[in-house]
């Protein structure tokens, strides 16, 4: 008992010792500005030093951390000295390496040599010593890179980096500034900057250069362009881009960049320096898409002084440009639209160009209830004033009334699409070179989609075949000439795009669908058809039974084909071919179009336009397009090229080949070569847009 009695005073005086010791230390934690932890402790009650060895640990209040393998902390100076293997992870989600770290308790102020850092975004950091004070970073000897070493091209190589004396890092303007600093592509210097300066990773946009391009053309020589973007504010920015070029006129661009309570609203311009003394040439695109509580209000402007100008310099390709105003207003069974546009055609070089539509007015309502015959009705209603090209001023007014029901007969499985229409087209036309004209024009039709739908399932694989009739009953009209059949309006009951046309007189649309899918990707749809007009007029260009028609879509995962023929129904001869097909085979990606029309029915056309792109190896593309006329064996433009891209490096170096001709604008060829160093920029765009081709995605 009495041995008992004393293992029990030695437990009581054991666990007070503990917790004493416990008590101690919390209180000596409580008082600190930073927390620290580690295998073995010592504290100098007298100097005020805790020492602290083996997976040492500082953690500070706001949460920043330093490991190291020792620290020491003075209470009385609030400093901190680490040593060996240190680790500083700070608020921002940077990591620093360093051999020697001195900093006080809020770790914000401090000293350190050998640095090694991995900035938030990735990015890399190395140099001899580091001083933080007041939220400026300082390092000197300096090499930063965003380069992944895993993306790397060659060992031991990054894509690119900058060699600097000095390093500074405003963490309040969120800048890192470089002194001396040398661009290294491949560990080979390339260019010296005394002075350069980007943002740091926490910034999203920031004033500054974005990376130059430099290309040269057969017309145009040499040429330079280094966009300058400057951010006035988060929803307001401006980007100026002077081109230099050796053959040609200089010019300037702008983009202005504007999102505010009123709306979103961009400005593209540009103006030549007239060095060829032929008269200054510009361009001013405006779009401004406004708030408003009633609809959408869109406002478009398009011009140029020079109607080559933009082709000329391969600003963009447009031949058209578009001007005007549109407002839009919807809900579930009203639609408004009122707009006016002008058009001006810059491939016309002798007569008018400009063509205008002032207003145009539309109102549809949807969505009534036909209590007779259980069937929908709507209304579409539209007034407009246009002026032609050939200078006749045309005002229309037309209302039409349509109906549709459909029925689904559960008995035998046949589906009809039944639909009513009938337009009323009021015409006035005000004509320069024949007899002004006046006329109301009636178009009913009756017409109805009966389709017979027969569906095979199994576990692989779901079949329907789809046989359709398509009688359509309409008056003949004296307005509206011969449509064209084709695969993809085939069932279509008006094939008559203009609203001052209807596809005229009685006729029978039929034909087969035959569509299998096997569940895993995979899919085809085959279409056959033939149009027969009946009671055919003599004056109809077009005969009695059409010619065939034949359309297929195959898709296998990301692969398809899509191909339309048109075959003539008396001797079986191929008049018009159209495919579009996309293969992925590894690592080679490409598109093809093309179309035939054959001499023996119309003017023979045959053109066939490619886009390829090759991944011979990590980062390394092969791209090629182009468009060929094979009828005359000509190119039309074709460009291929070497694009290199990585996490933090992208070049691209094209050579193109431009057959276009059109006054001024010459059959050119040329270089174009872009270095991107990312984050500073973006390889998805490179100088100016050449596209002869499908684009691969």
């Amino acid at each position: 008992m009495t041995e008992l009695l004393k293992f029990k005073y030695f437990y009581i005086i054991f666990f007070t010792f503990i917790s004493i010791t416990v008590v101690t230390t919390n209180k000596i934690s409580a008082d600190q500005k930073i927390k620290i932890i580690a295998d073995e402790i010592s504290v100098d009650q007298d100097e005020g030093i805790i020492k602290a060895t083996g997976n040492a640990i500082a953690v500070d209040q706001n949460g920043s951390k330093i490991k190291s393998d020792v620290i020491i902390y003075s209470e009385k100076d609030s400093i901190i000295n680490a040593d060996g293997n240190i680790i500083l992870n700070d608020v921002d989600g940077n990591t620093y390496f360093l051999e020697n770290l001195q900093t006080d308790d809020e770790i914000q102020n401090l000293k350190g040599v050998e640095i090694r850092a991995r900035l938030e975004d990735g990015s890399r950091i190395v140099g001899s010593k580091l001083i933080r004070k007041n939220g400026v970073t300082a390092l000197e000897n300096t090499e930063y890179t965003p380069c992944l070493e895993n993306d790397y091209l060659i060992e031991n190589c990054p894509g690119w980096k900058l060699k600097a004396k000095n390093i500074f890092q405003d963490s309040t303007k969120k800048t890192i500034y470089y002194d001396h600093a040398r661009i290294h592509l491949f560990n080979v210097p390339l260019f010296y900057v005394p002075y350069f300066s980007h943002p740091d990773p926490s910034v999203n946009k920031r004033s500054g250069f974005l990376m130059p391009t430099v290309e040269t053309d057969q017309n145009l020589g040499d040429s330079f362009s280094i966009p300058i973007f400057y951010n006035i504010k988060g929803n307001l920015d401006l980007t100026f881009t002077p081109t230099i070029q050796s053959k040609s006129n200089d010019f300037y661009s702008i983009n202005y960049r504007q999102l505010n309570n009123r709306g979103l609203f961009n400005i593209d311009a540009s103006i030549d320096d007239n060095n060829d003394g032929s008269g200054t040439s510009n361009h001013l695109f405006f779009e401004g898409n406004l708030n408003n509580p009633y609809g959408t209000l869109n406002t478009y402007l398009q011009t140029s002084n020079n109607d080559t100008y933009m082709r000329k310099n391969k600003i963009n390709k447009l031949t058209v440009l578009k001007s005007g105003l549109n407002f839009e207003m919807t809900d579930e069974s009203r639609y408004f639209a009122i707009d006016t546009v002008a058009y001006k055609h810059l491939s016309i070089q002798s007569g008018e160009q400009w063509e205008y539509v002032y207003p145009r007015l539309i109102y549809n309502i949807d969505n009534i209830k036909d209590q007779i015959f259980d069937g929908n009705v709507s209304i579409n209603n539209q007034f407009d004033f246009n002026k032609e090209l050939n200078d006749d001023y045309t005002s229309l007014a037309s209302s039409q009334i349509n109906w549709n029901k459909n029925i689904i007969n559960n008995k035998n499985g046949l589906v009809f699409e039944n639909k009513a229409n009938l337009r009323v087209v009021s015409i006035s036309i005000d004509s320069k070179s024949v007899k002004d004209t006046d006329n109301i024009r009636f178009y009913p039709q009756i017409n109805s989609l009966i389709s017979y739908p027969l569906i095979k399932s199994s576990k692989q694989t779901n079949q329907t075949i789809t046989p359709i009739i398509m009688p359509i009953l309409a008056p003949y009209n004296n307005y509206t000439s011969a449509q064209t059949i084709s695969n993809s309006n085939l069932f279509s009951p008006n094939r008559a795009i203009s609203i001052k046309e209807w596809e005229s007189g009685p006729r029978v649309n039929y034909g087969l669908e035959w569509f299998i899918d096997n569940n895993e990707d995979k899919s085809v749809k085959f279409t056959f058809g033939q149009s027969f007009r009946l009671n055919k007029r003599d004056s109809d260009s077009i005969e009695e039974l059409s010619d065939y028609y034949f359309s297929s879509d195959a898709t296998i995962n990301d692969n398809f084909i899509n191909n339309t023929i048109v075959l003539d129904r008396k001797d079986i001869d191929v008049k018009s071919i159209s495919m579009n097909t996309y293969s992925k085979i590894y690592d080679f990606k490409f598109k093809i179009d093309y179309d035939y029309t054959s001499g023996k029915y119309s003017s023979i056309n045959e053109q066939i336009a490619v886009g390829g792109e090759y991944n011979f190896k990590k980062n390394f593309y092969l791209k090629f397009t182009g468009t060929k006329d094979v009828d005359t064996n000509t190119n039309i433009g074709y460009q291929y090229g070497l694009l290199y891209e990585d996490n933090c490096l992208g070049i691209d170096l094209n050579y193109y080949r431009d057959k276009t001709i059109d006054r001024d604008i010459k059959e050119s060829d040329g270089y174009s070569f872009t270095i991107v160093l990312k984050p500073f920029g973006s390889t998805r765009s490179y100088g100016k847009s050449k596209v002869f081709g499908p684009i691969i995605d």
